[in-house]
């Protein structure tokens, strides 16, 4: 399969955060591999999910889906991450914020705290929410990093 310069370069970065097989009860996605989850795709085997396997359904299931190639850079790549981990429904809202990678990230840390607040058992997923857009940032070179109030 071909794939574009962009999705190739962050592909290895998201497999950084999303790497291995996992079945936490309390993750509403259910059983994931490479952060493919059964919920959003049910028939994917994903326990025996490749990593290859995992690289195509990002590409078609979001890179391309979601058009992320359209945006500008560092846009698209945290188009994706969004896409990926908090669904595209989640990055149109904070696309409206504005169109800029970090006011987006800004939101999308914002959405983690309120989720927190309103699952209070989805605690012990903060840490790595914000360690992955702050990670993020520095990948795309983006100079800010978010600070909780």
């Amino acid at each position: 399969m071909q794939y574009s310069k962009r999705f190739e370069a962050i592909f290895p970065w998201l497999l950084e955060w999303e790497g291995g097989y996992d079945n936490d009860p309390d993750d509403p996605g259910g059983e994931t591999n490479y952060g493919i989850d059964k919920r959003s795709h049910p028939n994917v085997d994903i326990k025996h999910l490749t990593k290859d396997g995992a690289k195509a359904i990002y590409w078609k299931s979001y890179w391309q889906a979601y058009k992320c190639e359209d945006y500008p850079y560092p846009l698209g790549e945290v188009v994706f991450n969004c896409c990926v981990n908090a669904g595209y429904g989640r990055a149109k809202q904070f696309l409206t914020a504005g169109v800029n990678a970090n006011i987006f990230l800004n939101e999308q840390e914002a959405f983690y705290h309120r989720l927190v607040e309103a699952i209070p058992k989805s605690q012990k997923y903060l840490r790595g929410w914000l360690n992955r857009t702050n990670a993020l940032r520095k990948w795309v070179k983006l100079d800010t990093t978010y600070v909780a109030n």
